[in-house]
């Protein structure tokens, strides 16, 4: 029997990507969720890497989420996600990697707005069902870790605002050029999930890590920055993938 497991952090859209992709493909896996900080012993001895998704399939191991996607095609190409036509192919790679990119804007900027709340802390921790006192302390230094990892710093989170209008924009072109409801093809690709669970954190579908605030708490400026994102053509979109194909 294979045994596969997906070592994670539950908040995280890089591990949404490859949670996606495994239930799109029916198969069973078991998550794994490692510490924040901590988790770098682990995964640097299974992957070589600093970072999750890592994904252990049997005897082998797989590294970042675009890696394991295309692992995922290649040994389990049952509902493909990458189209066989070449022009369609090369467009849902291209997307991907674009998409990929991305993310790491996504989750600056809205750190950059959010890290200091209580409920990003929570998320973050109690999945691991830490004693009181033990949370307590992991807090101010998870966050400071979080703030340094991602460069969560002014002039950087101005720029990745930019940057993450720019993905927003690149969904609404492809719809625009494909007249569908998604990106390449006439059905669910790569480049579908790659995009709605890389940008799912700006409009916080229901049921997933990211539907955690109260939104009514936050500052009237971020408040009208997310419904407007949410009420865009790309956070439509976004919704609706996740309610039809996830």
């Amino acid at each position: 029997m294979t045994v596969r497991i997906l070592y994670q952090f539950p908040i995280s859209h890089y591990c949404e990507k490859s949670r996606w992709q495994l239930d799109h493909k029916g198969l069973d896996y078991r998550v794994r969720n490692l510490l924040p900080g901590p988790h770098r012993l682990r995964s640097h001895w299974l992957a070589r890497i600093n970072t999750l998704p890592i994904l252990r399939d049997d005897k082998r191991t797989v590294g970042d989420s675009t890696k394991i996607a295309y692992y995922l095609e290649k040994y389990y190409p049952q509902l493909p996600l990458v189209p066989e036509d070449a022009d369609q192919r090369a467009r849902v790679i291209e997307l991907e990697q674009q998409f990929d990119r991305i993310g790491v804007h996504v989750r600056r900027w809205l750190y950059g707005q959010v890290l200091n709340r209580p409920e990003i802390m929570d998320a973050m921790l109690d999945p691991y069902h830490l004693p009181g006192p033990v949370k307590r302390a992991l807090v101010p230094l998870t966050r400071e870790g979080v703030r340094r990892l991602y460069a969560i710093k002014p002039k950087a989170v101005v720029y990745s605002e930019q940057r993450v209008e720019e993905g927003l924009a690149r969904v609404e072109e492809a719809l625009a050029q494909g007249g569908g409801d998604y990106l390449v093809a006439d059905r669910l690709t790569l480049a579908d999930i790659a995009a709605a669970s890389l940008l799912a954190p700006l409009v916080s579908p229901p049921g997933t890590p990211w539907d955690i605030f109260d939104e009514s708490t936050l500052s009237p400026a971020l408040q009208k920055k997310l419904k407007d994102m949410r009420e865009r053509p790309a956070g439509q979109w976004v919704l609706e993938r996740y309610r039809t194909d996830r």
